[in-house]
């Protein structure tokens, strides 16, 4: 799947995602991001913590959600119900994606040593949900690597005038290895 995130304004922004059956879904900006879009932040965590059944690996599964339109391409049989199933089955992993992404960007966006205990803390604190098998921790690597990311995604997204986009490709259901973002 396709990702182009466009500057609408100084503060908006719109996703298209083109979807690898053809369809091509507009994602409408949540909200008014004044360090990064939020969008951009989930495709950044959860393509480096290989959340498939996040935002966006829903999505690329069928899931339409609420605001997203459809504005080209043919829809298989039964998306609509392909939709609701993707959507059933995301269930716990998409609020733990969101609360990761709030996370990880509150980290990245203070400044703080992702390494360090409290960036730590906070992200053990926020993974502690009552699931049975319990989610193994996330690596401090993995912590480092996603601030990391998500300070580039940053520098690009600054980097764009009104009308320009950053794309990227959800590589989990084709292929593993990482496509890196271009800016249009």
């Amino acid at each position: 799947m396709e990702l182009s995130f466009t500057r609408t304004g100084k503060r908006t922004y719109m996703a298209i995602a083109t979807r690898d059956d053809g369809v091509v879904l507009r994602v409408p900006g949540l909200g008014n991001p004044t360090w990064l879009p939020h969008d951009i932040a989930h495709y950044v965590v959860e393509q480096t913590l290989r959340l498939k059944q996040g935002f966006w690996g829903s999505v690329a599964a069928g899931a339409i959600f609420h605001g997203m339109t459809v504005i080209s391409g043919r829809q298989p049989p039964h998306a609509a119900a392909r939709s609701q199933q993707v959507i059933q089955e995301m269930g716990q992993d998409g609020t733990e994606a969101e609360v990761l992404v709030g996370i990880l960007v509150g980290i990245a966006e203070q400044g703080l040593d992702p390494l360090g205990p409290i960036a730590r803390a906070r992200v053990a604190d926020a993974w502690r949900y009552p699931r049975d098998p319990a989610p193994e921790p996330i690596p401090p690597d993995d912590i480092q690597q996603i601030c990391v990311a998500l300070h580039v995604a940053k520098q690009q997204w600054d980097g764009l005038a009104i009308g320009q986009s950053i794309t990227v490709s959800w590589p989990y259901h084709r292929s593993r290895k990482h496509v890196a973002a271009r800016v249009s």
